[in-house]
């Protein structure tokens, strides 16, 4: 009959390459209303955000290029003190409404760029001000994003989500950089704040229409972050790759500081090519975060090799003798980055899941921290030295790190959490990576796998 399939035959199946496609984690999780919409927030809020950092830099490298480092360190330093007090409260409250309120004040903040610069009034000490509130901000909504993301989707495709959203926000940034080096080009710093500030409050418009599972509500209690502390220290897969990325993180990649600071004074060049190097870092990041995920992701071990990547990239960096090999040695710098960051997370995911929330918040210290002490030190030195300066460092950094992720043993002495991991034991892992304890259904939703992101500004 009409309507019927005939007996004896199945409903036609897709075959070969479009059933692989469609039986594709990330197509499973792109099948999530949640996920999708979050996309749909997330892609436009990151591109505008990248305008932003190219035009920032330019109006800080114009007054004074030696002030882009405190600028940075205004930025994240509130990352580095009250990041993990943030993470419990990730665990705490309800992530969505969290994240709704963060966006909310970066848009604010953007606005208040846009009004400072059309009045003239965007002076240094307006800029730290607001870039102090920024960082405020920014260390709440960063482990408020991350943990959020997993619970877009079924339990089992939180890795899938993990790498859309992290793709989506490398090609954000890809595209920003651009975008910003075309904005204050032709239209002004004043009107790419604004459009920044715009992005940010339709997203958070667009969180308001997300519904999500419930968020985990972990019940407040005395020293949790210290509880997260001692967590993250007890396990050692998680404390090498934290000591090993700590030391990448605050020395080895400050191109936030260091690229506008050659591009300016050793290439005598303006905000097109500022955003040009941008986007060639960000579009190397994007190509190592894809060539990652078509090998289906990073092992630990990965950590090592990208870091000795990242070395030789800053290497050509620092003795590029024209604008195109700049270009590519940028490119490659990126491509090195995304992966010591695929890598580390692909560790830092074997965290338990009523510890998500803080151990992200740490790594995320550790990570957007190192950009804020080390873009003061990379001023410094191409203040006093030479712009190509803060390259060479770099890469004595990443071979450091590099060793350190190889052989796995790290001394320390004991010191404040200021340096994070400045600890007194040395630590000796085996060349297999043991995986923690398995997690239950019931929790698995509260697992992070999203990795850290670049800062947004």
């Amino acid at each position: 009959m009409p309507g019927q399939p005939l007996r004896g035959r199945s409903e036609p199946q897709p075959s070969g390459r479009g059933r692989r496609l469609a039986d594709h984690p990330s197509a499973a999780a792109l099948r999530s209303p949640a996920l999708r919409r979050y996309l749909a927030g997330q892609l436009p809020s990151v591109t505008c955000s990248w305008a932003q950092v190219v035009a920032l830099a330019w109006v800080v490298v114009q007054l004074d290029p030696a002030a882009l480092g405190l600028v940075i360190l205004l930025q994240f330093l509130p990352t580095l003190v009250i990041g993990p007090w943030f993470g419990a409260l990730a665990d705490r409250y309800d992530r969505r409404r969290l994240l709704m309120i963060a966006e909310t004040g970066l848009a604010l903040v953007a606005a208040g760029y846009a009004l400072a610069a059309a009045a003239g009034a965007l002076t240094l000490p307006m800029i730290f001000l607001l870039a102090g509130v920024w960082g405020v901000i920014n260390a709440l909504d960063t482990p408020a994003r991350r943990a959020m993301v997993p619970m877009l989707v079924p339990s089992g495709l939180a890795p899938a989500a993990s790498a859309l959203t992290g793709t989506a926000m490398l090609f954000g940034m890809t595209a920003g950089s651009a975008l910003g080096g075309i904005l204050v080009s032709t239209v002004g710093v004043s009107l790419t704040f604004l459009i920044n500030a715009a992005s940010f409050a339709a997203d958070v418009i667009i969180l308001a229409t997300i519904r999500t599972g419930p968020s985990p509500r972990v019940a407040r209690a005395a020293g949790q972050v210290r509880a997260g502390l001692r967590y993250l220290w007890s396990t050692p897969p998680l404390r090498a790759t934290m000591i090993a990325f700590a030391l990448v993180a605050t020395f080895g990649f400050t191109l936030q500081v260091s690229v506008p600071i050659l591009v300016r004074v050793t290439f005598d060049g303006g905000p097109d090519l500022v955003g040009a190097a941008f986007t060639a870092g960000t579009a190397g990041s994007l190509a190592g975060m894809v060539a990652t995920a078509a090998r289906r992701g990073a092992d630990p071990p990965s950590l090592a090799r990208a870091a000795a990547g990242l070395g030789a990239a800053l290497l050509l960096t620092a003795a590029a003798p024209v604008v195109p090999v700049l270009l590519f040695a940028l490119a490659a710098a990126g491509f090195a980055w995304s992966v010591c960051i695929i890598a580390a997370t692909a560790t830092l995911q074997s965290a338990e899941p009523a510890m998500t929330g803080r151990v992200m918040a740490i790594f995320a210290a550790v990570l957007l921290g190192g950009t804020a002490t080390g873009g003061p030190i990379a001023a410094a030195v191409a203040d006093l030295t030479d712009p190509r300066a803060p390259f060479v460092v770099g890469t004595l950094a990443a071979a450091g790190a590099a060793f350190l992720a190889s052989t796995g043993r790290a001394r320390f002495r004991t010191g404040t959490f200021a340096t994070f991991l400045a600890l007194h034991s040395a630590y000796r892992p085996t060349r297999r990576i043991t995986p923690l304890a398995p997690r239950s259904a019931a929790t698995r939703h509260n697992r992070c796998d999203t990795p850290p992101e670049r800062p947004r500004m």
